[in-house]
């Protein structure tokens, strides 16, 4: 009876942590970029070192997103901590800028600075539901001659300022992948036979060398969970030299990965089936084929063999865009990550 009771007790303990409080918070944290103003989300760990709340931290993150935003590197003696802690408005480049009122949140805060007077209004949590594409850029990420919209997702960490960077850094690495990209991919196949005996050996190389340091940085629109997991929806301003072809024009790549990495993240299966996708890209656009087969028939029956041996070797520089990047959850397994890959044109 007792072991029964401390086995519940474990298990209400592992779910309460593995499951964020339905606490209300701003409705900036889900939205920083509404129809009436932009905004800037920053976020540091919870104290600072002298065991304070790390507001100054909080709000030089946020103002390094903005900076960001305008092209230009943040100064580092921009306000010392206290005058930054009790700042309220700030002028850039002619521009009015306003904080928030700081959210403290688990294990960090979360600061906010927009072009207009921010809303204290709470929100409850944002909820979405990945297997049901709810809302569609989970699912989807809209690209067109303007804009682009990145996908970042964070699994659940033991502070909320640990997960935020996880689903900031997932963006980023994504978006990395709207660069020129040196696409390798070297798939080989091994098929054997002996009696009634069968050997098949796949080996598929990849490797995507991509160049992101040209990329404009990325704006937070929305955010939402599921679950324990964070995602968000990230938006930059396309370059004028990448224009993105119609669809019934443009080469296609597609993938799909449905199990487990060696790194055992989310992020590291997303890469594995855009590399993929680049792969599937790069031969359909150009591959080098080389097979070789084999058979020899012994004196007696069941003493002969056989062997095919299948290279596909494809090697491209080319720019493409996600024209879809969806994530399913299974419970006890692996996600579905599925991707599509438009080619661009460069000009």
């Amino acid at each position: 009876m007792r072991l029964g009771l401390i086995l519940k007790y474990c298990q209400l303990v592992c779910w309460l942590l593995a499951t964020p409080a339905l606490v209300a918070a701003p409705c900036w944290l889900s939205q920083p970029v509404t129809s009436e103003h932009s905004g800037y989300i920053g976020v540091a760990e919870k104290f600072d070192s002298d065991g304070r709340i790390a507001l100054a931290s909080s709000r030089r993150s946020a103002l390094r997103q903005l900076y960001a935003a305008m092209g230009d590197t943040m100064p580092q003696n921009i306000q010392d901590d206290k005058e930054l802690a009790e700042m309220q408005t700030l002028d850039l480049q002619g521009q009015s800028y306003y904080f928030a009122k700081d959210f403290v949140g688990r294990g960090a805060v979360f600061s906010y600075i927009s072009t207009g007077i921010p809303s204290e209004t709470a929100c409850a949590v944002n909820r979405c539901r990945s297997e049901r594409c709810e809302p569609a850029w989970l699912c989807g990420q809209s690209a067109d001659s303007d804009a682009a919209e990145v996908l970042g997702v964070g699994e659940w960490r033991i502070s909320d300022k640990q997960q935020w960077m996880d689903a900031v850094k997932s963006a980023s690495d994504t978006a990395a992948y709207w660069g020129i990209a040196d696409v390798s991919s070297d798939y080989r196949l091994l098929r054997a036979s002996a009696a009634q005996q069968y050997l098949s050996f796949v080996d598929h190389d990849i490797s995507v060398d991509t160049d992101a340091s040209a990329l404009p940085p990325l704006t937070l629109v929305e955010s939402c969970r599921d679950g324990s997991t964070l995602y968000q929806r990230w938006l930059y301003e396309r370059q004028a030299q990448f224009k993105q072809m119609q669809q019934h024009n443009a080469a296609m790549g597609r993938a799909s990965v449905a199990s487990y990495t060696a790194a055992g993240t989310l992020q590291s299966v997303i890469d594995l089936a855009i590399r993929k996708a680049y792969a599937d890209l790069a031969q359909n656009k150009d591959v080098r084929v080389k097979t070789i087969q084999k058979t020899v028939s012994g004196e007696s029956a069941g003493r002969g063999y056989s062997m095919e041996a299948v290279s596909l070797t494809s090697h491209q520089r080319l720019s493409a865009s996600l024209s879809r990047l969806s994530i399913t959850p299974r419970v006890g397994k692996p996600y579905v990550v599925e991707v599509e890959l438009l080619e661009n044109t460069v000009h």
